[in-house]
């Protein structure tokens, strides 16, 4: 399962940048991406002048998956606090998304928010506020060296798989996550809940486990480094 990363950015927040009329929140996160990282933004500046709002939104998608694969390691070392939020955001944002439409919801936790089937669909609620969190993550990780490997990977991955269990008893994450064939069988609802309670999993964890799991789900979320 790939999971959600839920990540983040519509056209729609970008617009201001093409000089179209943007239709959701304005400038939220283009003002974080303005202060933050003013080369990328003055790049995806130049790649969204003159498109149209549809090719915008979707030049949008590609330009932020390519942002936070850039910054991957930086995103993923951020301090502690600001990646357990974040995860904490993944999984409020799947949830409150569940009421608005479920399908939409198991594309983003099953495939991912750039993927073709989340273009389709209407942007998370709190996607706003997720996306200036990246950004901001980016920002406090720059200089951190990367996450060593974890010694306690198993014991880690054994007690997020438990509190899953727990917080969703009714859907087999354990097994869908092994699974392609079955999580392809699932039903929406499924994968919609399972994706979230993935995420709720790794801030419901104790002390330090909980930071290390959301590093790694927070890793997956963004995809894999930048070449």
């Amino acid at each position: 399962m790939r999971i959600l990363a839920t990540l983040l950015l519509l056209a729609t927040a970008l617009a201001p940048v093409s000089a179209q009329t943007p239709t959701g929140p304005p400038g939220t996160i283009l003002d974080a991406m303005r202060r933050e990282f003013p080369l990328d933004h003055a790049a995806l500046d130049r790649e969204l002048a003159g498109k149209t709002p549809e090719e915008a939104r979707r030049l949008a998608y590609a330009g932020i998956e390519r942002f936070l694969r850039a910054h991957h390691y930086e995103i993923a070392g951020a301090p502690a606090p600001m990646v357990v939020a974040l995860e904490a955001r993944q999984g409020a944002m799947l949830r409150a998304l569940e009421k608005q439409d479920v399908r939409l919801c198991a594309a983003i936790g099953d495939r991912g928010v750039f993927s073709p089937e989340a273009l389709a669909g209407p942007a998370p609620p709190g996607l706003d506020e997720f996306g200036v969190g990246l950004i901001e993550a980016a920002k406090a990780g720059a200089g951190v060296s990367p996450t060593p490997p974890n010694p306690q990977a198993r014991e880690d991955f054994a007690a997020w798989l438990a509190m899953v269990g727990k917080i969703e008893p009714d859907i087999p994450v354990r097994a869908m996550l092994g699974d392609r064939a079955l999580r392809s069988a699932a039903p929406p609802v499924q994968l919609c809940r399972g994706a979230a309670a993935m995420h709720e999993a790794a801030v419901a964890l104790p002390g330090s486990q909980a930071e290390r799991m959301s590093r790694i789900l927070l890793g997956l979320s963004i995809g894999p480094p930048a070449d």
